[in-house]
């Protein structure tokens, strides 16, 4: 397991889990830990556990044909979370902030799990089998709050994307917004306030 992690205080009260995206590293989420200023709080940078040929790791191994393998990724942020409860952080002060490939295996891990987090922050993230969601999500984990991102000229992962997501969520009854900014496939610079406010506010 790869990760990078530091703290904004000698006492952190919260921590904030980065899944990077496809092709990603553990350095890739570095700039919005740096962008993102929130107090009493514990950054862990993950890395993924598949590597690619081309470059980069991945959150998911396999292909729509041989079917996608992730239980090495749900076992890093199971390790990660249980590690972190034994710091100290509660379920409720622990975040994952997602970005594209990153933000799709936060939202699955989180509707597998028996516990509700502080939030997912999901960037340019997706739902692929809405119908597979359904049966994993549970009124154990439907507390989870849910923050929607997405930009309106990503042609990776089309905005719509992130509305079907959000129309997901909230027939399931988890607190989901949606927010949509004018940017590609990418982490907006004008979200910073919006993560910020979106984790200060769950406490």
């Amino acid at each position: 397991m790869i990760l990078n992690s530091f703290s904004t205080s000698k006492f952190p009260t919260r921590s904030i889990i980065t899944v990077h995206g496809w092709m990603g590293d553990v350095e890739s989420m570095e700039p919005i830990t740096k962008a993102i200023r929130i107090p009493s709080t514990r950054w862990i940078l993950l890395q993924a556990p598949y590597p690619l040929e081309q470059k980069g790791f991945s959150w998911f191994s396999g292909s729509k044909k041989s079917g996608w393998k992730f239980q090495k990724s749900f076992n890093i942020l199971d390790k990660i979370i249980g590690r972190e409860q034994e710091k100290g952080i509660s379920v409720e002060n622990i975040f994952l902030l997602g970005f594209s490939q990153g933000a799709t295996l936060a939202m699955i891990y989180t509707a597998s799990r028996k516990f509700s987090l502080g939030g997912i922050i999901s960037i340019a993230g997706f739902i692929r089998n809405a119908g597979k969601f359904r049966i994993k999500a549970t009124k154990a984990n439907h507390k989870t709050p849910i923050l929607l991102i997405h930009g309106t000229k990503d042609q990776i992962i089309p905005v719509e994307e992130s509305y079907k997501t959000h129309d997901l969520y909230q027939s399931l009854g988890f607190p989901s917004e949606l927010h949509v900014f004018n940017t590609e496939h990418k982490i907006p610079l004008g979200a910073t306030n919006l993560i910020q406010n979106f984790i200060l506010n769950r406490l």
